[in-house]
């Protein structure tokens, strides 16, 4: 397992490279995923103990922002918000030392593109991959083999350049079409209500799609310069 980490502003960066089990995710193979944490939420882990899920992921103000399924926003439901990611994500942001909480920097620029180089890289495998530099994301999608990504701030002004990577995460055909102007192709997550009434391809590597693929190998969820043209739907899980 090999990782780079850096602070910016608010935000803990963290880019690892390793496997995992979640065969939805890959076949087993080595990826990179990209991670996003509040210096809030590092305090907290490396300060205290016994403070449960809830308050940790009420501090996710900073790194997931106004995203309706995030801590902050009162309600929660990201499929991030689960035992074992929570244990996980712990675990990880113990074992950052202080000393590593430096500026990003060219190397740490390039040695992200050296482990993504000719790999799958999953971005905002928890929080808001949209807080990544712009630069580092296009460069690390152009030496992938694939990549995936998703951001709840597409609608942002700011955030408008990375539909060319990632998939704008809608939950209804308006607010895809209004993706859609925006400059976004949309992953559009709805109930069994909707989902039939929505255009979009299946996510292959969906319950309800048969988990013909997984995502390393499918792809689609790569925005407007990566693979396929139309939107991807799936059921809420």
């Amino acid at each position: 397992m090999k990782r780079v980490v850096w602070l910016k502003d608010d935000n803990i960066f963290v880019i690892r490279k390793g496997k995992t089990s979640n065969k939805k995710i890959t076949d087993g193979n080595t990826m990179v995923q990209t991670y996003t944490f509040s210096m809030k939420q590092y305090e907290l882990a490396n300060t205290s103990k016994g403070f449960g899920m809830k308050k940790f992921f009420e501090l996710d103000g900073s790194n997931c922002m106004d995203c309706p399924f995030s801590g902050n926003q009162g309600k929660g439901g990201c499929y991030t918000h689960k035992f074992n990611q929570y244990v996980g994500f712990l675990s990880m942001l113990r074992s950052i030392k202080p000393a590593e909480l430096t500026e990003f920097s060219p190397e740490k620029h390039a040695q992200c593109l050296y482990m993504s180089l000719n790999t799958y890289v999953r971005f905002g495998t928890y929080g808001e991959p949209s807080l990544l530099d712009q630069n580092l994301v296009s460069n690390m999608a152009d030496v992938a083999s694939s990549y995936t990504g998703y951001t709840h701030q597409w609608k942002k002004d700011w955030a408008k350049p990375y539909g060319s990577w990632f998939m704008a995460s809608t939950h209804s055909q308006f607010q895809a079409d209004v993706a859609k102007q925006l400059g976004y192709r949309s992953f559009i997550a709805t109930d069994n209500g909707q989902y039939a009434d929505v255009d979009g391809v299946g996510c292959p590597a969906s319950n309800e799609g048969g988990f013909k693929s997984n995502c390393a190998a499918c792809g689609l969820c790569s925005g407007m310069k990566g693979k396929g043209s139309k939107d991807v739907k799936i059921l809420i899980h």
